[in-house]
Parts: structure tokens; C-alpha cells; sequence
């Protein structure tokens, strides 16, 4: 019974932090543009926000371990939401690009955004997997 109680928290808590890098430039821009009139999207504040990603996914997988269902798909898309960050951090490195040394121009600045929106993406599939794992778990 407390393992239920446990694993209903913590996939709460980690849906909720792993959406919340996704909501946050969405809920930003429409302020701003409710107060200001102005449509500014940061569409990279889902990676400056990474952190509430890492722990969100980290509380999905532990409540996911111990209810042993929806591991695969939760474990994969984490893996690959780091595995995108921390590569396109290095290339931004050594290209240049994150100093600002290079121009942001040509293919690695494009493969750059490509990777951003992917990892946008995978960030998206993970909370999705956070609210159907949420789901079945309140059906049982």
C-alpha cells in the first residue's frame, strides 16, 4: 500500500517537472504579450531548464521501477534527452558557436536548431509518458 502511495507521488512530481521546461516559454510568451503586446518565444528555455527534466525523468523512472511497467519507453526517451543535450552542448563547444567565436551560420548551426527542436520533442514524448504512466496507475 505505501509503495502505491510512493509511486503515485512521484509520477506526479516528475510529470510535473518534466513538463514544465515545455509550459514555461508558452505561458512566458503569453504574459508578455498580454502586458506588452509583444511575441517574444524562447524557444531554447526548454534546454536552459534541463535540470527540471533530469529530475523529473529521474522520479519516472524510479516510480516506474517500482510499479515495473512503462520502464522501456520512459528509460528511452530519458536516455535519449540526455544523450541529445550533452552532444549538442559539446558541438556548440567546439565549434565555436556557444562563445560566440563562430557566426551562427551554416551546417552546424542548423544541425544545432534541428537538435534543439528534437530534443523539444523528446521532451515532449517524455511527459507524455509521464501522464499515461499517471493514468494507469490511478486505474488500478
Amino acid at each position: 500500500m505505501k509503495n502505491i502511495k510512493l509511486v503515485k507521488v512521484l509520477a506526479i512530481i516528475g510529470t510535473i517537472l518534466v513538463w514544465i521546461p515545455i509550459l514555461a516559454p508558452i505561458i512566458f510568451t503569453i504574459l508578455l504579450l498580454i502586458k506588452e503586446g509583444i511575441f517574444r518565444f524562447d524557444f531554447l528555455m526548454p534546454m536552459e531548464l534541463f535540470f527540471l527534466t533530469v529530475i523529473g525523468g529521474i522520479l519516472l523512472i524510479i516510480s516506474a521501477f517500482i510499479n515495473k511497467s512503462y520502464k522501456k519507453f520512459i528509460i528511452i526517451n530519458f536516455v535519449i534527452l540526455i544523450a541529445i543535450f550533452f552532444s549538442s552542448q559539446l558541438i556548440a563547444n567546439l565549434t565555436g558557436l556557444a562563445s560566440g567565436e563562430t557566426e551562427p551560420t551554416g551546417f552546424w548551426f542548423i544541425f544545432l536548431i534541428a537538435c534543439t527542436f528534437l530534443f523539444i520533442f523528446i521532451n515532449i514524448l517524455l511527459g507524455i509518458d509521464g501522464i499515461l504512466f499517471t493514468r494507469k496507475i490511478f486505474k488500478k
